[in-house]
């Protein structure tokens, strides 16, 4: 009876804890994002308003690259000011990005400063990664979500990647500053 009573109770706890867990939604692979450029175009925040991206200043727009060095997946990009670069791990349905790295130019504006630390944080808590392609409007779409509520809406680069990380910030009407 004790017995019983012991195994009802660890699979109640075993429904409890698979019922915490967030249902897998990523639908790409790192191998299918490798070589890929995005560039966001709008950030629904978790209390449903969108975050306004600031254009301007001494920053441009906010991109991610995906590829791959040997068996590592690489996630690079510009944060708005500064550029970052770090790894993730996709599987699953899941994702995880480790803490990046970045470069350490001052933003001109704290408001530029705020929305680049910003998603620098909603990036490394992104839990899913969805991708949707219409064929039809030549739209493809990548959407990365945080367990907090954040989606952060890119737009692939067509017919190539976006930027080179080292140009953005540094440059005056696509001209490199010296």
């Amino acid at each position: 009876m004790l017995r019983s009573v012991a195994i009802a109770g660890l699979v109640a706890a075993l429904a409890l804890v698979g019922c915490s867990m967030p249902t897998p939604m990523s639908n790409v692979s790192p191998e299918e994002l490798a070589g890929t450029g995005w560039e966001l175009q709008h950030w629904q925040q978790r209390n449903g308003g969108a975050y306004p991206l600031l254009p301007g200043g001494n920053g441009g727009p906010i991109s991610i690259r995906f590829s791959r060095d040997g068996a590592a997946n690489i996630l690079s990009g510009s944060a708005g000011c500064n550029r970052y670069r770090g790894g993730y791990t996709l599987g699953g349905g899941y994702l995880q990005v480790m803490p990046a790295a970045t470069t350490r130019m001052a933003c001109l504006s704290p408001e530029r400063a705020k929305l680049e630390q910003d998603y620098l944080t909603v990036l490394t808590n992104a839990t899913t990664l969805t991708r949707a392609r219409d064929p039809g409007r030549d739209l493809d779409t990548l959407t990365l979500a945080s367990n907090e509520g954040d989606e952060l809406l890119f737009v692939r680069v067509m017919g190539g990647e976006p930027p080179e990380p080292a140009t953005v910030g540094n440059t005056l009407g696509g001209v490199p500053v010296q």
